[in-house]
C-alpha cells in the first residue's frame, strides 16, 4: 500500500527533530561532564602557603606538569591552591614563574591573571649541559638531596612579590605579605614534606560585578589555569620551553603530587626516565573546570 506524500514528508520531519534533540541532548551531557562540580568552602580557607586548610590529598592531579590542585568558594570569595613535591617542577615555578588565571566563562581564554611567583632573575642556576654527567658525587642527581633543597629554600624566601593582570580594580604589582585593594591575597611555601604549596583567594566582586554570589549562580562554568614555563632548552633558538600540556580534569589519582609526602619524586614520564632534565625544559598548562558551588544558609 503506498503512503500519501504527506504522511511520508511528515515522518520525516518529526525524525530529524528527534534527531537534533538528541544531539543537542548529548552535546549538553558532554559539556556538562567536562566541568565538575564545584567545592563549597564550609570555613575560611587561611592564605599562608600551608595546605593544612585542604583536603588531603589534593582532589586533581596532572601527571605531566606534576602537580596537584584544588579549588572551592563560599559566596564572597574563590579560593584556589596548587602543590608540588618535585623538584624541577618547584625550580621552574621558583626560577621562571608561574601565572594562574581565571575564566569566567569556563573555557580557556581567561581575563584574569595572578602572576606569583615572578620570574627571578637575581638567583642563578647551573643546569649542566646535554651529554654532561647529571649525577653528583654521592650518586644523587642535581635535584636531590639537601643541595637542592637550600637552593629551593632560597629562592622560596625571595619570592616576595606578585602581580594582577585583567581584573576590576587593583592591577599591578604588590609584595606578597599584601592583600591587594581588589581583595586578593596570595601565598606559597614549602611545607615540611618538602611540597611548595601555591595558594589564593580571589574575592568574587574582582571578577564578577557583585560581591556574592547567588542560588541563581549554582553550577555557573568558571575554568582556572596553571602555567608554568620551562627553562630554556641549550638547543632551543627562541627562548621558550618545551610544548605545553593543555590537560584538564585529570582527576584524582590516589595521592597528592607524584612523590608528595615524601614518597619518590616525580612519576615516570617516559621523557623524563631518558633524560633526567627533560622536565625542566617543559612548558605545562593545567586547566580545571568546574561549576560554582553553593548552599543555602
Amino acid at each position: 500500500m503506498n503512503m500519501p506524500v504527506k504522511y511520508i514528508n511528515a515522518g520525516v520531519t518529526i525524525i530529524l527533530l528527534i534527531f537534533s534533540l538528541s544531539c543537542s541532548s548529548s552535546k549538553h551531557s558532554r559539556k556538562s561532564q567536562d566541568a565538575m562540580p564545584g567545592t563549597w568552602q564550609e570555613g575560611a580557607i587561611a592564605i599562608d602557603g600551608d595546605s593544612k586548610d585542604w583536603p588531603s590529598p589534593y582532589p586533581n592531579f596532572d601527571a605531566k606538569a606534576k602537580v596537584a590542585y584544588a579549588t572551592s568558594n563560599d559566596k564572597q570569595y574563590l579560593y584556589i591552591t596548587m602543590e608540588t613535591g618535585d623538584e624541577m617542577t618547584q625550580m621552574k615555578i621558583l626560577k621562571q614563574g608561574m601565572t594562574v588565571s581565571i575564566d569566567t566563562s569556563g573555557g580557556k581564554d581567561a581575563a584574569f591573571h595572578i602572576n606569583f611567583p615572578l620570574p627571578n632573575d637575581n638567583d642563578d642556576v647551573d643546569i649542566p649541559k646535554a651529554g654532561s654527567n647529571h649525577k653528583q658525587q654521592d650518586g644523587e642527581t642535581i635535584f636531590s638531596g639537601k643541595q637542592i633543597n637550600v637552593k629551593l629554600s632560597k629562592m622560596m624566601k625571595g619570592a616576595t612579590q606578585f602581580s594582577l593582570e585583567g581584573f576590576n580594580t587593583g592591577n599591578g604589582g604588590y609584595m606578597a605579605s599584601q592583600t591587594a585593594p581588589c581583595g586578593i591575597k596570595v601565598s606559597a611555601g614549602i611545607d615540611e614534606y618538602k611540597e611548595l604549596v601555591w595558594e589564593a583567594v580571589i574575592p568574587f566582586s574582582a571578577i564578577y560585578n557583585k560581591s556574592t554570589i547567588s542560588a541563581t549562580d549554582a553550577g555557573k562554568p568558571i575554568s582556572v589555569c596553571f602555567a608554568i614555563k620551562g627553562f630554556k632548552h641549550p638547543s632551543s633558538k627562541d627562548g621558550e620551553g618545551g610544548s605545553a600540556n593543555m590537560n584538564s580534569n585529570p582527576g584524582n589519582m590516589g595521592g597528592r603530587t607524584a612523590g608528595s609526602r615524601g614518597g619518590g619524586r616525580g612519576g615516570s614520564a617516559k621523557g623524563v626516565a631518558e633524560n633526567p632534565l627533560q622536565h625542566l625544559y617543559e612548558s605545562t598548562k593545567t586547566w580545571k573546570y568546574f561549576g560554582l558551588a553553593y548552599k543555602q544558609e
